[in-house]
């Protein structure tokens, strides 16, 4: 643990979603070339209302003079402002000065993640003048902000909740304390541990500690609840202990292996956010487990006296009347179910999705005011920054002229526009041929008046890339927010079946050998991935766009994480089984089990909402939406449908299951 907390300041953070993409992805080798050759430098743009053309000099002066500020561009690089301006062309003069309120582009010297670049946002943001800063390198800023308080307030929001629900629904009031020193440990060592990776994006820092917390509480549970029934039972301390240890490993081991093989399979993910969050939640996991196998036993045994003494009677409704209405209703429950799980089916998978920067970084705030303040006087700000062959200007200009004749494009700028293309690029100043040209590649960059994700944005790439072949044939790169966003889309597009069909071949197979069975892995897994499918259904019916990463991640997420309830109550039906009939078998799993599986489910459901609430993130805040919902969802569908199937399919289970003993003929 203590190495955990040492470890905590090596854990660097990534709010680069780019950084993920596949390496053969465009925007990928674009940002490359760039970074290697010009260098791909943070941006934004900065509005000073109320001034004069001179005073719009003397700003635009002190911006370039802020550490950390490459370059400022305003209308003076274009066009020659000593003129009058009604001199000027109004679609040129309408990007930079409107009505006494002047428009700068600023070019940082690092990328808009570095510290550099908030720093140098932050120095623009104290000067004083009065002025609107928007742009990526402020989104950055302000998500970073949000971010580095947001675990402590999300903490801060499910944690108690979470105590409480415990204390109700525990043997002892002392048990839910032991819970949380087991498994606050483990969050700390997994985060510590964190630093083995290069980085870990900001998606996975923000919600890793919480779900695990949520998602691993159930193995304590497991563990205590069984101890608690061996004391009861009549074993000493150490010999509930052992019993209870011993009992319980195999539907942990079940739970550990499940989560962890969901999770894995986002490392097959192409887009490498789900290697991120995969590899991170499995380690957790795992760390989990083992802290569960070696520590909670010994602190039972330590405070065995005090939880004995601060027993209570379980607050929990007995699950008695639920096995019953199972039984009785089995046939009406099932055929319910597969009307409710048809359409669901159908609708999961024509959800309107969203794949780029709106759906991971964007939220209510500053930034989001001011991004509107500066749309509102001066319309859409969206670039693309292209790399070509150097060396054929006539080429260039034939190609920027193609460009500026889009009915998306507001401008192009490159050597060729902010310089007289018939001067050689010798007689130039060096710094300005060294922003647009390097050994290889002349450096473009493309201003859109499109934006968001909608058919005009993906158009207006799709002609920008055209028009760019047509010229350059293979020999072309563009990065740009809706470039990546387009790529972004192709890759998950991609993802979406893989990753479902390894998690469910994955997790199917990991029940199979606990179970050594052939049908209890086909039946949880309907059972669950049914609650799934209902899940990502109601965005769908509810006409509500949906992240494409929340998507992918809470198919794995949810299936690992909740089809732990089934594997519970399963486990202990078969180990009724032995000795009772179905009817009474399913009546004491569910009272056995029904209790750990209600209070893990509103556990993990109290992380998700804790997300969803708190959260200023629009992506997190969804996927804990989609957490919160789907624990529900599976809660009810293993404590209803799954004892229903369990009673229909029991003969053909024992059949299909090796190594069962064999039962009196008379209770089957």
């Amino acid at each position: 643990m203590f190495a955990g907390i040492l470890l905590l300041p090596l854990v660097k953070v990534n709010y680069d979603m780019t950084k993920y993409l596949p390496e053969d992805a465009g925007t990928k080798k674009a940002i490359d070339i760039l970074q290697d050759e010009f260098d791909y430098p943070g941006n934004a743009e900065v509005m000073a209302r109320d001034v004069s053309v001179a005073m719009a000099l003397k700003i635009k002066g002190e911006l370039a003079d802020i550490p950390g500020v490459k370059r400022v561009v305003w209308l003076d690089d274009i066009t020659d402002i000593k003129q009058p301006m009604e001199f000027i062309p109004a679609g040129l003069l309408s990007q930079y000065y409107i009505e006494s309120t002047a428009l700068f582009r600023v070019e940082f010297t690092e990328d808009n993640y570095s510290e550099s670049t908030s720093y140098a946002v932050e120095m623009i943001d104290e000067l004083e003048y009065d002025l609107v800063v928007a742009g990526n390198a402020q989104n950055a800023r302000h998500m970073k902000s949000v971010l580095s308080g947001e675990i402590i307030r999300i903490i801060a929001f499910v944690l108690p909740v979470c105590l409480l629900i415990l204390l109700l629904s525990s043997h002892s009031w002392i048990e839910p304390f032991l819970y949380l020193i087991v498994i606050g440990i483990s969050i700390v060592i997994n985060m510590g541990t964190n630093s083995i990776f290069p980085s870990i994006s900001f998606i996975t820092n923000s919600m890793a500690s919480v779900l695990q917390l949520a998602i691993c509480m159930d193995y304590s549970i497991f563990l205590m609840h069984r101890y608690f029934e061996e004391r009861s039972a009549g074993s000493d301390v150490a010999d509930a202990v052992r019993k209870a240890s011993v009992k319980s490993v195999s539907s942990i081991s079940a739970s550990a292996l499940t989560t962890i093989a969901g999770f894995l399979a986002l490392v097959f993910m192409r887009y490498k956010v789900g290697a991120d969050v995969g590899f991170v939640l499995a380690k957790g996991i795992l760390i989990s487990f083992l802290s569960v196998i070696l520590l909670m036993p010994v602190l039972i045994r330590m405070f065995s006296k005090v939880l004995d003494k601060s027993r209570h009677r379980l607050l929990l409704p007995p699950f008695g009347i639920l096995g019953r209405f199972a039984h009785k209703a089995r046939y009406i429950i099932v055929v319910i179910m597969l009307i409710i799980i048809t359409p669901a089916f159908l609708a999961q998978d024509k959800n309107n999705f969203i794949y780029g920067d709106s759906s991971v970084t964007e939220g209510e705030g500053q930034a989001y005011e001011n991004r509107m303040e500066i749309k509102e006087k001066f319309g859409i700000i969206n670039n693309i920054v292209i790399l070509i062959p150097k060396g054929d200007p006539a080429e260039e200009l034939d190609l920027i002229k193609d460009l500026m004749d889009m009915p998306y494009t507001k401008d192009v700028v490159s050597l060729l526009t902010v310089a007289d293309p018939t001067i050689p690029s010798q007689f130039l100043p060096e710094q300005t041929v060294s922003e647009f040209v390097s050994s290889d590649h002349s450096r473009l960059i493309l201003y859109l008046d499109v934006e968001g994700e909608n058919a005009r944005t993906f158009a207006a790439v799709e002609s920008t890339e055209e028009i760019l072949e047509t010229h350059y044939p293979g020999k072309w790169y563009a990065a740009g927010i809706s470039t990546s966003i387009s790529d972004i889309r192709d890759t998950v597009r991609q993802d979406s079946r893989i990753v479902s069909l390894i998690s469910l071949v994955a997790v199917g197979l990991v029940v199979l050998l606990i179970f050594r069975s052939i049908s209890i892995p086909v039946i949880l897994l309907l059972v669950i991935q049914s609650s799934v499918w209902i899940n990502m259904a109601i965005p769908y019916f509810t006409n509500f766009s949906m992240a494409f990463i929340g998507y992918l991640v809470i198919s794995s997420l949810q299936l690992g994480a909740t089809i732990d309830y089934g594997i519970l109550l399963t486990n202990r039906y078969m180990e009724f089984r032995k000795s009772m009939d179905p009817k009474t078998s399913l009546f004491s799993s569910l009272n056995a089990s029904g209790p750990s599986i209600l209070v893990s489910a509103m556990i993990l459901s109290t992380a998700g909402f804790g997300f969803a609430v708190v959260s200023q993130v629009g992506s997190i805040s969804e996927l804990g939406l989609l957490i919160g919902r789907g624990a529900l969802l599976s809660c009810a569908m293993t404590l209803v449908l799954l004892p229903a199937m369990l009673c229909m399919f029991d003969k053909i289970i024992l059949r299909t299951t090796l190594k069962r003993e064999e039962k009196n003929e008379n209770k089957t």
